[in-house]
């Protein structure tokens, strides 16, 4: 009786513990490592070895992980930067202890899975409602003047890949709680006007991947005939959608050879043509008259015209481009039309009209590869600079790698003896997670960290466990554009959701043997 109650008692603490990783992961870096903290003593005082080691001998991704971080601790031999390396190694201890303990302890009820996943979304939804009550000015009274302000708690990135995830629970809810649709839909509905509004490019694609695989399985179970024709129209709309911003405009200066010579107070124009405006696709720097501009631009604002808006940008560009977004001649008349919302987007750092949403995204984007000769500031266009780096470097290392604590050193090494065309402060690394393994422990360490993945998405395949191929999907996309495992936010969220979900499988298949 004492020894049950006992284990009740464990039961119940491994649980709480779980539930604040996960509703930690959002919000709170603290709750995290407290809930981590309290998970390790109390399986140490548990001390019920024998199962823990049963369990760690059946299951073989939690092999694969482990075979992955000894690597890591074998590159120590090769690496020179011994501080970073230790530092790295530190980094993935959540995904040792957490792997670990849900390995050796497993979630088996389903209920007690659900109210982590509760939890996790319930964070998840009031730090999305704290961040945009923040941002548009409901509460707080601070003015941001940057979307990626709208992620108070952790990365925006990061952040991003919580929310997809959160919906993709939601739909997985929806077959368990039919009663609670509404809520369920209400919530899936918030999530992605979030989603839609913060402009995070991971968040998404990640979350499209997990509409277009929601609608495919259910497609699957309703009518098989039906799913080629869904993916059809899907993969139809997705290749329009990418000509449109990868489509290459071409300016013929004839086409503007009648433009008139002055302003209507008789000034001359000056016009280039070397800049193309995503959105009214012409030059941006025609009809310019930077005299009467830098005349007129007092009566508007208390910024100097020469000086730089709250972005840090050159305020004068930054005028000239939201001119051109609106197909205003950059002049004294062109700034008599602006009304007073548009002076303030300019002195905010706007450089269109179209400011929020998927929308300003997509002409931030479409700028950056119309105008591609500096990179700088320009988050895609600093990722190919990044993506180009890494495969130089792979290309001298890729049969060992060199090490996990020489990637930083090896890339500034690299940005010095190229004439890059990064700044110091935009030199970074990868920003990809398989270039970053590749780069840091070569064929082997790439060969391990992707058959990690295949094991899990077969297993998640063959039990039909959607949320699993749903979480599988979303880490895999959110790979390929940043390094998702180098911060502790990202990791842990990796660490929970493949350890939760693959060893409530392992389990879940020994108990109905």
């Amino acid at each position: 009786m004492l020894k049950k109650k006992r284990l009740d008692i464990h039961n119940f603490v491994h649980l709480i513990a779980i539930s604040g990783i996960a509703f930690g992961i959002p919000i709170s870096k603290a709750i995290m490592s407290i809930s981590m903290v309290l998970l390790i003593t109390n399986l140490l005082l548990e001390g019920d070895l024998y199962s823990y080691w049963d369990n760690i001998k059946k299951n073989k991704l939690y092999h694969l992980v482990l075979s992955f971080l000894i690597l890591k601790i074998c590159s120590l031999i090769w690496t020179s930067n011994l501080n970073y390396a230790i530092h790295d190694l530190k980094m993935s201890l959540p995904l040792l202890v957490i792997m670990t303990c849900l390995t050796i302890k497993p979630i088996i009820i389903k209920k007690h899975l659900h109210l982590i996943l509760t939890l996790f979304i319930s964070s998840t939804t009031v730090a999305s409602l704290i961040n945009f009550g923040l941002y548009v000015n409901w509460i707080g009274g601070i003015e941001y003047t940057d979307i990626r302000g709208m992620s108070v708690f952790s990365s925006h990135i990061r952040f991003g890949l919580s929310i997809s995830f959160s919906v993709a629970i939601l739909l997985y809810f929806l077959s368990y709680f039919k009663n609670n649709s509404i809520i369920i839909y209400s919530l899936i509905a918030w999530l992605i006007f979030y989603t839609y509004y913060s402009q995070v490019i991971s968040g998404y694609l990640t979350l499209f991947a997990v509409l277009l695989i929601y609608t495919t399985y259910k497609a699957w179970k309703i009518n098989r005939g039906i799913v080629l024709p869904i993916l059809t129209i899907f993969i139809g709309l997705i290749t329009l959608f990418s000509l449109s911003i990868f489509m290459p405009i071409r300016i013929n200066k004839n086409d503007y050879k009648d433009l008139p010579k002055k302003t209507s107070n008789g000034n001359y124009y000056t016009n280039n043509y070397s800049e193309i405006s995503p959105i009214t696709k012409k030059p941006i720097n025609i009809l310019v008259c930077e005299p009467e501009l830098k005349n007129q631009w007092p009566k508007y604002s208390n910024i100097d015209f020469d000086s730089t808006d709250k972005k840090g940008q050159p305020i004068k560009s930054t005028i000239i481009r939201y001119l051109s977004s609106k197909d205003y001649p950059k002049d004294s008349l062109g700034l008599s039309m602006l009304k007073l919302e548009d002076l303030k987007s300019i002195e905010n750092g706007e450089t269109n009209y179209i400011k929020n949403g998927l929308m300003s995204r997509i002409y931030s984007i479409k700028y950056q590869l119309y105008n591609n000769k500096d990179p700088n500031n320009h988050s895609l266009l600093q990722r190919l600079e990044y993506w180009k780096c890494g495969i130089k470097i792979l290309s001298k290392n890729y049969i060992v790698g060199v090490g996990i604590g020489d990637v930083e050193d090896t890339f500034k090494s690299y940005y010095k003896k190229t004439k890059t065309l990064l700044l110091v402060e935009n030199q970074h690394r990868a920003h990809n997670m398989y270039l970053t393994i590749f780069i840091s422990l070569g064929i082997l360490g790439i060969l391990i960290f992707l058959f990690i993945h295949v094991f899990f998405f077969k297993l998640m395949l063959k039990k039909k466990n959607i949320l699993g191929i749903f979480f599988i999907i979303i880490i895999l996309i959110s790979f390929t554009i940043e390094d998702t495992l180098e911060t502790q936010a990202g990791i842990t969220f990796y660490s929970l959701f493949i350890g939760l979900l693959s060893t409530n499988e392992t389990k879940k298949k020994k108990i109905e043997n």
